[in-house]
């Protein structure tokens, strides 16, 4: 099997792909990178792997056309409000319109992007924008 490693803290692969975040204990918001304290209420006491799911709404959506050298131009990048909490900023497929991605479903894909000398692969994330009937778009 090939060893994979997630290539944002906030990606866990095992047992199942999905995105990660923390909780407040004290008032349960829920953030995606790790906190020193709540926005919310000030605690300092968070659940830490919390599992935040593969789904979610799309808030807002831009289309990029200028990337670091490497990164194809132009794509769609935005930020799904999951349904188990948080946001995540991301890059949108099946989005080609960004007007029309906002306010739709969207699900968790993630794929290989790249292997170093030793054959471990790094795994990124998108969600695929869905239509109304949960199909891609």
């Amino acid at each position: 099997m090939t060893n994979q490693v997630p290539a944002v803290a906030h990606l866990r692969l095992d047992p199942a792909p999905t995105i990660v975040g923390s909780r407040c204990g004290s008032c349960g918001a829920t953030y995606l990178l790790r906190r020193s304290a709540c926005a919310s209420c000030g605690g300092d006491d968070f659940a830490a792997g919390v599992d935040l799911g593969t789904t979610g709404v799309v808030t807002t959506a831009t289309v990029v056309h200028r990337g670091m050298p490497g990164v194809p131009t132009p794509f769609t990048s935005g930020v799904v409000a999951l349904d188990a909490g948080g946001f995540v900023r991301c890059t949108l497929t099946d989005a080609e319109d960004p007007v029309a991605a906002v306010g739709r479903r969207a699900v968790l894909e993630t794929g290989v992007v790249g292997t170093d000398a030793a054959g471990t692969e790094a795994v990124a994330f998108t969600f695929r924008v869905q239509d109304i009937e949960g199909a891609p778009a």
